[in-house]
């Protein structure tokens, strides 16, 4: 009897043990298996994620990749090398914990150029398309999407589109005075407003000549007054928020408004705020001075 017992224990003993190593043996890894998208030289493939996008990852140099300006759940992704011949990867997590990856193939025309991960439901069989395998489809119409802007200040990114575009629908002409004009292209304020400590600079840039005018970049600096017509140093770039029609042309004998929205700025007496227009392989730089007391005499919205 008691050596009955003694074979009792022992084979309880060795089930409990079974399932301890049970618990503690570590599961199979779960293989994450990557989508696979195209990237071009001379077009950007974009990636709509359904929360915002924390962490970016290139696996060579051959790819550029970086979230949409003013977007948080956008990643625009670009070849850096044409026709590169390797297989190389993307990685992103999202805000809410979510884990992607890709790998990039060179294609000079990507099959998409939006892929959007932001809804799951299931395309209708009449709307699908024949694909090779393993390259994804576009998931839903555009207008199922949804960007997540980037909130600026106290202000809402939608509020921020408004104003934008109230602005260049009027058409309003509030300051005067502060312009420049050379080789027949001539650039000029309209007007400065603010709004919840966003200022939005209302512009327009004339072309009088027969050559097209074609914009390489737009940008605003504070520099120090005695140095804006002699050196570019001391210079403090500022960012451009949100833009309301920015033409890459601007055709002979045409006229283009611009609108900006800037961070709140106040600068002092011996600074002022420059809007630099730099031609693309060109030489009509145009450069704009916008002193300090127009800023403070910004028109309320």
């Amino acid at each position: 009897m008691k050596r009955d017992l003694i074979y009792l224990f022992l084979i309880v003993a060795a089930i409990a043990a079974a399932k301890v190593t049970a618990q503690t043996t570590p599961e199979t890894p779960a293989e994450i298996r990557p989508q696979h998208i195209e990237a071009g030289f001379t077009k950007t493939v974009h990636i709509l994620f359904p929360s915002p996008v924390t962490y970016i990852d290139i696996g060579s140099m051959d790819i550029i990749a970086g979230k949409a300006d003013g977007a948080e759940n956008v990643v625009r992704v670009k070849a850096a090398v044409r026709n590169f011949a390797a297989e190389t990867n993307l990685t992103v997590i999202t805000e809410d914990g979510g884990f992607f990856t890709f790998d990039v193939y060179y294609a000079e025309n990507p099959a998409v150029s939006t892929l959007n991960l932001t809804v799951q439901e299931p395309q209708p069989e009449s709307m699908k398309k024949p694909a090779a395998v393993g390259y994804p489809q576009p998931t839903a119409p555009a207008s199922e999407s949804r960007v997540l802007l980037r909130e600026v200040g106290r202000e809402k990114p939608a509020t921020i589109k408004r104003m934008l575009s109230d602005i260049y629908r009027q058409n309003r002409t509030d300051v005067k005075g502060i312009r420049t004009k050379k080789y027949g292209i001539g650039v000029e304020v309209l007007g400065i407003y603010v709004f919840n400590d966003v200022i939005y600079m209302h512009t327009c840039i004339s072309n009088d000549t027969n050559i097209s005018f074609e914009v390489d970049a737009r940008r605003f600096i504070v520099a120090d007054r005695k140095l804006t017509k002699r050196t570019a140093q001391q210079q403090t770039p500022l960012e451009i928020l949100r833009v309301c029609n920015d033409p890459a042309v601007v055709r002979g004998h045409q006229r283009q408004r611009t609108v900006f929205a800037l961070p709140k700025l106040t600068i002092p007496d011996d600074k002022v705020l420059l809007l630099e227009i730099v031609e693309k392989n060109g030489a009509r730089h145009q450069t704009v001075e916008i002193a300090a007391k127009e800023l403070l005499d910004a028109k309320l919205l």
